[in-house]
């Protein structure tokens, strides 16, 4: 049976795979990726936006934006399939989100598998400016 994160992730690889981008493999370091405008990603896209889930004691970290390197995901996940599918590093479900534009943002690299869970991530490595918020404060998920 698939559930609807898998589903999810399974349309957006259909729709990287149209747009004849290319998914790196999970096992696939930063440096050998190309690093990519905002905009190019945000065409590859088809106009949809990057997710960063937020823990939440987390929730008014990111409000200014960020320097340090983010992981973030076009795909739309629960809280608990978050973690699962994002292999995210503390198992506390994430029930935050918030929705960067990639055309603010100067450098994407990815997309790539993500190492033992499954979804797909793009690589933030100078992080994102307050600007690239879609809307100014995280989004609760449910």
């Amino acid at each position: 049976m698939n559930s609807c994160s898998a589903i999810a992730t399974r349309l957006d690889d259909e729709m990287l795979l149209t747009r004849q981008a290319i998914i790196f493999p999970s096992n696939t370091p930063l440096l050998p990726m190309p690093m990519r405008t905002g905009s190019d990603v945000a065409i590859e896209l088809g106009g949809r936006f990057l997710l960063r889930y937020l823990l939440r004691k987390r929730y008014w970290q990111f409000t200014g934006g960020s320097s340090q390197l983010q992981f973030v995901t076009p795909t739309p996940y629960s809280p608990s399939e978050a973690v699962t599918w994002l292999a995210l590093p503390n198992p506390t479900l994430r029930e935050f989100v918030l929705f960067l534009d990639p055309s603010q943002i100067s450098v994407i690299c990815g997309p790539r598998r993500v190492r033992l869970g499954g979804g797909l991530e793009y690589i933030l490595p100078q992080g994102f400016p307050a600007s690239a918020r879609l809307v100014g404060w995280p989004v609760p998920v449910v």
